[in-house]
């Protein structure tokens, strides 16, 4: 079995502080990349949108919050489908391979996971 590889996605204040292979970024908060955390925790389980949607409003800081959350299935799926693009985006303008990786294992739509390969085990660490 290959070894783990250990990699971070952590939230220090309004920055996040993100490590993928030898490189480290730093980004604004945004309700994306709470989005992909919830995910990354929870490598291969299904999420639906609305549950994804709830826990990441939970988690960001009150001033952050810019509305009351929705619990409807529909706004929901599009809300996290949008926010989750958008942080791919802005991970893609600072780190392209975790860019990569990221569009090829996180899957959304009513139920969100991310599936990494079985065959390179990997760890996210706050």
């Amino acid at each position: 079995m290959p070894p783990l590889e250990q990699h971070v996605f952590r939230q220090d204040g309004e920055q996040w502080t993100i490590r993928f292979g030898r490189r480290t970024i730093q980004l604004g908060d945004s309700i994306g990349l709470h989005y992909l955390a919830v995910l990354l925790r929870r490598p291969g389980d299904a999420i639906h949108a609305v549950d994804l949607r709830a826990a990441a409003s939970r988690a960001r800081p009150r001033g952050c919050r810019r509305r009351a959350p929705v619990h409807t299935v529909e706004p929901a799926r599009l809300a996290v489908t949008k926010g989750i693009k958008r942080a791919i985006e802005m991970i893609a303008a600072q780190h392209p391979a975790l860019a990569v990786h990221l569009e090829a294992t996180v899957r959304c739509g009513y139920l969100c996971r991310y599936v990494p390969d079985p065959r390179h085990p990997i760890a996210w660490t706050e």
